[in-house]
């Protein structure tokens, strides 16, 4: 039975996301979170144990091989959504890595979540996830003259690990935007690469730097943005959020009292020709056999430092997982 409806289609088409709900059955979650606080050596209940001195740079978890995010990542319904949406079932999925943002403090230099601390004209600082198709000369790859052919039709997608509401450092977009790119295109100067105004700036690497390298009569695109306002997303824990990589995205300041936990994860046509892919894909699996676990020891910048603990069990994939790694092939 499909997990989205003609209703929840035609909204994925207008806004470029959609919530899936209970992803993962509850016994995932639990052992996700687990695995993410151990890691981190903090503990739920002690807050203050939220905000390391020197503070922890930003929201992410640099932790990638443990079986509690495989068993998420190999989870039939998150795999099916992903399937639905991409049109496919011949599937790869990222190795990705978690979050945890500590409600914000009041004074900003003390604050766990460093990177929600911004001085931009929107609400929190967005950004893309996306890589131009290139030539070698840096040119973007354009098939007879559609500018939209060298964006690829990428998503992305994060799972919440705790109950999340607009104040709890929701996943935060700007619904629409992936409709109208191609149109902004066309507004701009005939003799000015779009998509690169200049070698510093490029569309989806750096979105200030590239409305900055803009021509000033191409304000229009800026003030549609800003009109479209941002879009916190809230959820409950379990539930997957997937987006388009056209919509600037980012998670929302938290204002509640207590952490959200998260995990990153997106899926992509398996590409089972391209050995050197799938090779390194093993390669990563079969090495990293357990999480890297931050040392006591932080660097001054706040940078986690990490060791390889290689006393743990290599991750056990299911059916689906090997397949969704690249170990098996899919018509196996």
């Amino acid at each position: 039975m499909p997990i989205f409806s003609a209703e929840d289609r035609d909204f994925w088409q207008r806004n470029g996301y959609i919530v899936v709900h209970n992803a993962v059955p509850s016994d995932n979650i639990e052992s996700a979170k687990g695995a993410i606080w151990d890691f981190l050596g903090m503990e739920l209940d002690v807050s203050q144990s939220w905000y390391p001195d020197p503070p922890k740079r930003g929201i992410m978890v640099e932790i990638y091989q443990h079986q509690a995010l495989w068993n998420n990542r190999q989870s039939p319904r998150v795999y099916q959504a992903f399937a639905e949406i991409l049109a496919t079932e011949q599937l790869w999925v990222s190795i990705d890595r978690a979050s945890m943002s500590p409600p914000q403090r009041t004074n900003s230099a003390d604050n766990g979540n460093r990177q929600a601390v911004h001085s931009t004209e929107l609400p929190i600082p967005l950004h893309w996830d996306y890589a131009l198709q290139l030539h070698g000369d840096g040119t973007p790859t354009v098939i007879e003259g559609n500018i939209e052919s060298a964006i690829p039709f990428w998503v992305q997608g994060v799972l919440y690990l705790t109950d999340t509401t607009v104040d709890d450092g929701a996943f935060i977009c700007v619904p629409g935007v992936h409709r109208k790119i191609g149109q902004w295109m066309q507004t701009l100067p005939q003799d000015m690469n779009p998509l690169r105004p200049n070698k510093q700036s490029q569309l989806f690497l750096d979105f200030e730097q590239w409305l900055e390298a803009l021509p000033a009569d191409a304000e229009d695109i800026k003030r549609e943005l800003m009109s479209l306002g941002t879009k916190p997303i809230p959820a409950q824990a379990g539930d997957l959020i997937i987006w388009h990589s056209g919509l600037p995205h980012g998670a929302d300041r938290n204002r509640a009292e207590h952490p959200r936990v998260a995990q990153y994860m997106t899926m992509f046509p398996a590409q089972e020709k391209d050995e050197k892919a799938r090779n390194h894909r093993l390669k990563v699996w079969r090495n990293y056999k357990v999480v890297n676990r931050i040392n006591s020891c932080r660097v001054k910048s706040g940078r986690q430092q990490k060791k390889s603990d290689s006393s743990g069990q290599l991750v056990q994939l299911s059916s689906l997982g090997r397949k969704l790694l690249g170990l098996d092939h899919w018509a196996n």
